[in-house]
């Protein structure tokens, strides 16, 4: 063999040898890509959760957000707030948590809610995380007693087996009569030892 035939074959060689090389090179970056496009998948999907918005937001319900997104996010995925929202008692910039219900209430709800949002500490009703903790200014509200010279017809009517005709009644009665003992209370038309027996443990004076 020749020179030139010998620089010809080799040259060949070299080009099948490349030709291998690169197919190889091929397989394992598209293998590669394969994997890395799954592995940033997989991360989309372990980094969103679904959160809960109701209350005073134009669209209540349920929404699919990002970890790291705030109550804010929320609202507005929700819409926005409506005219009537209230979030003084709410932190805007709270991160949300996977499954949490988010409550917004209206100026009227919170005007009429006896609890005042004045301390540090978040409360919680179950899964609703908000801040709307209540300075307790009796021992009533301490106790979770009801104190028969003093409650709103709504707050007899929260004692079990009270209802509108008896806290009429209640309050009627109170009007010259002052409540010394919780036994007082029977006194009042239509509450007798039956019905004390069962509202005797909500009652204080």
């Amino acid at each position: 063999m020749n020179l030139k035939k010998m620089i010809l074959a080799g040259c060949g060689a070299i080009v099948v040898i490349f030709v291998s090389a690169f197919l190889i090179f091929e397989d394992d970056h598209d293998t590669y890509a394969e994997e890395l496009d799954v592995g940033v998948n997989e991360s989309v999907q372990d980094t969103t959760f679904y959160v809960d918005i109701k209350g005073a937001v134009k669209k209540p319900g349920v929404y699919e957000v990002y970890s790291g997104d705030k109550i804010i996010d929320a609202i507005n995925l929700a819409g926005g707030l409506t005219k009537s929202a209230n979030t003084s008692n709410i932190n805007l910039a709270q991160s949300l948590k996977k499954e949490m219900v988010i409550y917004i209430f209206t100026n009227a709800e919170i005007k009429n809610n006896s609890s005042k949002s004045s301390c540090d500490t978040t409360c919680q009703m179950e899964v609703v995380e908000v801040n709307n903790c209540a300075d307790n200014e009796s021992s009533s509200a301490i106790s979770g007693k009801v104190n028969i010279n003093t409650a709103s017809k709504e707050e007899l009517m929260g004692i079990p087996n009270i209802g509108s005709s008896k806290a009429d009644a209640i309050i009627e009665y109170r009007k010259t009569n002052k409540f010394m003992t919780i036994e007082d209370i029977m006194q009042v038309s239509g509450i007798g030892s039956s019905v004390f027996d069962k509202i005797k443990d909500y009652l204080t004076v």
